[in-house]
């Protein structure tokens, strides 16, 4: 079932209403117009007054789109052509060899698929993050919104900015921001430069951060298999001096992290690592699947909560997960950690998500919000968010402008 919206007021009636912010409502409705949520709550209560066209819906729970803060569509052309090595570095070699045998139109190709994928999983927000540019077309395409981080790799600092800004392929429902890879792969000048260039301009800020053993040796000591890697792809600058430091104290150091700032996996940050970001404000996004693929290890999720952080959910690429599912995400947090509430596993893939990729219009339903809603079939008499995120729906369909 997919319903474009009609831009005249139209009120849609269903069996469960979820807006996330709130405890879900039996027998709920929500009505829009050009594209946005009017009103939203109880059929009864929205109803009154309404004079309009009203649609009803059925045994359906309607559900806001939900968001995938970070993945990597140029890579979705590896899937199934990589394994897990034993080593983080190894992965990332086996990754760049692979990806040196494949045409730009077999990029592009798979980049389509992967994204018909997620809007079939009921993606309707992603951060999607390349060093080509390839995906931006395919972005431009699709009936979604998103954020394309041109991701940065540049650890000798010989790039300027101007040479990414030159490409500002912002258009549309496509949004573009600047990304620098790692702190192994950017110069700490770099760094610091598109920090400033996305804080001008409101804009996130993402990378990947404390992701292997092998980055926090490299931050600590500049010896291990990360050196040796940069080396070897010419990257390897001999003025870096290791900074003596993890990576989040790193970066703080280097006065990149805000609230602005996306931080990916955080499978090796300390506590103290964790509190120096709630203190920043900093955003954490969860990619578990990808982390149990590679072997390096599950983040503290349960303390980021209790310190005031607001995980957000990504599904990384296909070249570290076999599906682009936050469905699948959500069930993986709940299986690592049961004793997280089914609510708040929800504002991880929905609300915390849009907000991370400075998108408030979306990942909620209430007014003023945008009008992106999955249609769910809800056989059972009663709804639970525990149930929904145990047992991801077979099928969905969109509610959609």
């Amino acid at each position: 079932m997919e319903i474009r919206l009609s831009k005249d007021p139209t009120l849609y009636r269903a069996r469960f209403l979820d807006p996330v912010v709130e405890p879900p409502i039996e027998d709920g409705a929500v009505i829009t117009a050009r594209g946005v949520i009017v009103e939203s709550g109880p059929y009864q209560r929205v109803k009154k007054g309404f004079l309009g066209p009203e649609q009803d819906l059925g045994d359906v729970l309607l559900l806001p789109a939900l968001v995938n803060v970070h993945t990597h569509l140029e890579l979705s052309c590896l899937k199934w052509r990589l394994t897990p090595t034993g080593s983080f570095v190894g992965w990332v070699k086996n990754l760049l060899r692979l990806r040196g045998q494949i045409r730009p139109e077999e990029t592009i190709a798979a980049a389509q698929e992967a994204l018909k994928e997620m809007w079939r999983q009921g993606i309707g927000l992603l951060g999607d993050h390349g060093n080509t540019g390839l995906s931006v077309a395919v972005l431009r395409e699709a009936p979604l919104d998103s954020v394309f981080f041109r991701e940065v790799i540049d650890f000798r600092g010989k790039s300027t900015l101007k040479e990414y800004l030159k490409e500002n392929l912002t258009s549309g429902r496509v949004t573009y921001s600047l990304a620098p890879h790692a702190p192994y792969t950017v110069s700490p000048l770099l760094m610091q430069a598109i920090k400033s260039w996305t804080r001008k301009y409101g804009l996130p800020f993402s990378l990947h951060v404390a992701e292997s053993p092998e980055e926090v040796t490299f931050l600590k000591t500049g010896k291990g298999p990360i050196r040796e890697l940069l080396a070897e792809r010419g990257q390897w600058s001999a003025s870096f001096v290791p900074p003596g430091l993890s990576p989040v104290f790193y970066l703080d150091q280097l006065g990149v992290l805000d609230q602005d700032t996306i931080c990916v996996h955080l499978t090796q940050a300390s506590c103290e690592e964790l509190e120096l970001l709630a203190q920043r404000g900093s955003r954490p996004c969860l990619c578990l699947r990808s982390n149990t693929f590679l072997g390096v290890g599950i983040p503290k999720v349960p303390l980021m909560l209790k310190l005031g952080l607001k995980p957000c959910l990504g599904t990384d690429s296909l070249a570290s997960n076999d599906r682009l599912s936050v469905f699948a995400e959500m069930a993986a947090v709940a299986k690592f950690f049961p004793e997280i509430p089914a609510d708040v596993i929800l504002k991880m893939a929905t609300i915390w998500g849009a907000q991370a990729l400075k998108r408030k219009d979306l990942g909620l339903i209430t007014r003023d919000v945008r009008a992106d809603l999955l249609v769910i079939p809800w056989g059972e008499n009663f709804y639970e968010r525990e149930g929904l995120i145990n047992h991801p729906p077979e099928q969905l369909g969109r509610l959609y402008g």
